[in-house]
């Protein structure tokens, strides 16, 4: 490391510096990210890109010794709630949204997996999303506009802070999801709901498997208007106390009294529906912060029963068990794992129907190198070649340690 990138790199950010000569740094504003990547840049010193640390072992291994954390720049930096509009630095917490929306009757209808400390910035980053996904959508329909630091080390501003906004390529969607690879996200503005009256959550148990085609179906082609419409196994409901332990159905119903009264009594022709706490969505997101291998599996949402049974047998041979619970709505199965390098988790992951697709949340160190990686196909090459062509932003380790 040249000395006066190190002093620039003092300068923007706090350094500690290991054994191992890994550099940790903690930028307090867009300016000092801009100066830690410029510096990265120099040195050839690819960066890890964090957020507050929450979710270390997600994705696939990354090899740098700098870390790039942004859990200091923080502050919500614009907030509109005649325009259901709020603009806030990555680092801000879920936390911190959700407290200051709800002073305006408003909220943010994202409800990823892990606790609410985690950052927006790395919530848009992974485009990690959950139940509410079901209603409001993925992170890319919840995003108006972003501040990225990329590659080049260049402050970029797609999108905008209103909710109508003409741009050209959807670069806000492009940035979405990327997992760090093409720049470190600094600021979100995001698309805000309205606060229901009432948010009722109702399961419905579900013993027999045979039974829940029929259910999904039901469910899909019915008038029904739900917040969220979640599947469990009975690992999951046993977990959540829902549903005497059987497989179950959540739904979350929002709105008035009017409203939330006659969705309650539609559902009433699915099956006997009982209410149940709401604390229960706050328990799932919570289900994999131990767990040693995460991924979700979607495919066609016809085919959502098909690949649940098939995957519950897949599990049921290896003697595994395993949490199971999935988008109904999405067609989308999330697993969870808390076997530690079980090689029969490892066989059932790989073991995907040919129109399926099976996206590793979080893994064993050493099973990534067998995963493909999401970002190197030739398209996607191109891309990061326009935004990060030294490769200094999160690239993923090659081989095994």
């Amino acid at each position: 490391m040249a000395p006066g990138t190190v002093g620039a790199a003092t300068r923007c950010a706090r350094i500690v510096t290991s054994a191992a000569t890994a550099v940790a740094l903690s930028p307090s504003s867009v300016h000092d990210v801009q100066q830690a990547m410029q510096a990265a840049i120099a040195d050839t010193a690819p960066l890890r890109i964090l957020g507050a640390n929450t979710w270390i072992n997600a994705g696939a291994p990354i090899d740098a010794q700098r870390t790039l954390s942004l859990s200091a720049v923080t502050g919500i930096v614009a907030y509109v709630p005649g325009d259901l509009t709020i603009t806030a630095r990555a680092g801000t917490s879920l936390a911190e949204l959700a407290h200051a929306t709800a002073a305006h009757g408003q909220w943010l209808g994202l409800d990823p997996a892990g606790d609410r400390h985690g950052t927006i910035g790395a919530t848009i980053s992974t485009a990690s999303s959950g139940p509410l996904a079901h209603a409001f959508g993925t992170p890319r329909d919840l995003v108006l506009g972003l501040q990225v630091v990329t590659g080049y080390g260049d402050i970029v501003r797609p999108g905008g802070r209103v909710v109508k906004n003409v741009a050209g390529f959807d670069l806000v969607r492009l940035f979405t999801g990327s997992w760090g690879t093409l720049g470190a996200i600094t600021e979100v503005t995001l698309r805000l709901r309205a606060l229901p009256t009432h948010d009722l959550t109702l399961a419905l148990p579900v013993a027999d498997p045979a039974a829940l085609s029929s259910l999904f179906m039901a469910l899909r082609r019915g008038t029904f208007s739900l917040l969220a419409c979640e599947w469990i196994n009975s690992r999951v409901a046993q977990m959540l106390g829902v549903a005497d332990g059987n497989g179950a159905i959540l739904v979350r119903i929002g709105g008035n009294n009017a409203f939330v009264a006659g969705q309650r009594t539609a559902l009433r022709a699915l099956g006997p529906f009982v209410e149940c706490s709401p604390s229960v969505w706050g328990t799932l997101s919570l289900l994999d912060i131990e767990a040693h291998a995460v991924a979700r599996c979607s495919g066609a949402v016809t085919a959502l029963p098909a690949r649940l049974d098939r995957i519950t047998k897949l599990f049921a041979e290896q003697q595994i068990e395993v949490q199971l619970h999935a988008s109904i709505g999405r067609g989308v199965c999330r697993v969870i794992s808390m076997e530690n390098e079980s090689p029969g988790v490892r066989t059932v992951l790989q073991l995907r129907a040919p129109e399926e697709t099976m996206i590793p949340e979080r893994l064993p160190a050493s099973w990534w190198s067998t995963q493909p990686d999401a970002f190197a196909s030739p398209l996607s090459t191109g891309i990061r070649n326009a935004f990060d062509p030294h490769r200094i932003c999160n690239p993923r380790r090659v081989t095994d340690e």
